[in-house]
């Protein structure tokens, strides 16, 4: 009996004994390492979701601005514009020089582009305005930036500006007229058939892309409006 006693006090003594030491320290091992493994992955998780958000807050940018641009230059007119008069001189070309990719002329710290544009809507002519409407996109600080005045040969150096990308490294407009490459619009009393804009944005690097003009031409001897001095 008393033998039998005494094996059922060592089960019992062993049936109630917690973990040693070294076992809490493992199992507590073991959890950190799984909460360092899960909390890293998590971090990457937040990271990568936000790189992709912003990439693509980015991309949705260079879309509208490109929209943006395209719309414009397909309803490119072919009216002068007070800059491009100004360096063709009348006794050159007769001032029909309708637009200019000159960046030191549009103030621009890069390229440049300078033109006016018609179908700017005005229902019954409601608005003191015309159709017509002069815009320019320039660089300044790494922004381009799309200018508009309410009138093509506005003078009061007013300027509506809306800023179309962020992180522009260069902005060059080139040209192409028939098969003729041109770097550099100088051509009287014509639109070029399409313009070539090279982007180099901080995010993607150069961005290219070939637009088309509307290909409107003047008639004959039509005489154009005379640019307004200032």
């Amino acid at each position: 009996m008393a033998l039998r006693s005494l094996i059922r006090h060592q089960v019992g003594v062993r049936s109630t004994r917690g973990f040693t030491l070294v076992e809490v320290m493992v199992a507590m091992l073991v959890l950190a390492l799984i909460g360092l493994a899960s909390a890293t992955v998590f971090q990457q998780m937040t990271q990568a979701e936000e790189v992709a958000s912003k990439r693509h807050e980015q991309l949705a940018a260079l879309q509208f601005a490109f929209l943006i641009i395209d719309r414009d230059i397909r309803q490119m007119s072919a009216r002068t514009t007070r800059i491009a008069a100004e360096r063709a001189g009348d006794s050159t070309n007769n001032g029909k020089i309708y637009l200019t990719n000159s960046g030191s002329e549009l103030d621009s710290d890069s390229g440049a582009l300078g033109f006016v544009r018609a179908g700017w809507t005005n229902p019954n002519h409601l608005l003191p305005r015309s159709e017509l409407q002069g815009v320019v996109y320039r660089v300044r600080e790494e922004t381009l930036e799309r200018l508009y005045v309410p009138f093509a040969d506005d003078t009061s150096g007013e300027f509506a500006r809306q800023t179309l990308l962020t992180g522009v490294q260069s902005f060059e407009v080139t040209f192409e007229s028939g098969d003729a490459a041109i770097s550099q619009w100088n051509v009287a009393g014509q639109l070029p058939t399409r313009v070539i804009l090279r982007i180099e944005l901080e995010e993607f690097g150069v961005v290219e892309r070939v637009l088309l003009t509307s290909g409107e031409r003047p008639p004959p001897d039509t005489p154009q409006p005379a640019a307004a001095e200032g």
